[in-house]
């Protein structure tokens, strides 16, 4: 039984707008760019999360929950991406490259997990359209397996406001 266990577990997949990235990566050394900015923008992320929402129920779907794990990833991400001045989902060059690092390293045990970027948009109505007219993006918005998300903004030295919107569901005991 615990064979089947560990099996199911390393079975699933994070999904980050239709790229696969395996369980199971060690969990790296802390981030020295963890939690820069950290509630710099908090009213602008509260408006996406509500207007994500709104997206969510007008399709029917539940709304999702904020958690603060996916939420500190969210941050990172962004902080990463402004600090590198690179959109992407997998930053090589920072100590948390990847979607699955940072789960690990935040300790949030995922099911399922997925992640919209963004960059330039004036505020949060541009930024949630913008997601919205991305089919990925819009998946994920949209995706009925995800319960829970967090999401993080932060600026450029050269200005440019970079977005980062994490989904996820919690892995449950099999």
């Amino acid at each position: 039984m615990r064979a089947q266990r560990y099996f199911a577990a390393s079975a699933v997949a994070v999904i980050v707008i239709g790229c696969a990235i395996p369980v199971g990566a060690p969990a790296p050394s802390p981030s020295a760019r963890v939690g820069a900015s950290a509630g710099k923008y908090g009213a602008t992320e509260a408006r996406i999360f509500d207007l994500i929402n709104a997206e969510r129920q007008h399709q029917g779907l539940p709304a999702l929950v904020y958690n603060a794990q996916l939420d500190r990833m969210a941050k990172i991400q962004a902080e990463n991406m402004a600090y590198f001045q690179k959109m992407a989902h997998t930053l090589p060059e920072a100590q948390l490259p990847t979607l699955g690092d940072r789960a690990h390293y935040v300790g949030y045990p995922f099911g399922r997990l997925a992640e919209n970027v963004a960059l330039g948009y004036p505020n949060a109505e541009t930024a949630v359209q913008g997601w919205m007219n991305s089919s990925g993006h819009r998946h994920n918005i949209l995706d009925s397996s995800v319960e829970e998300t967090g999401i993080g903004i932060a600026r450029s030295s050269a200005g440019g406001l970079y977005y980062c919107q994490v989904f996820g569901r919690r892995l449950t005991s099999l």
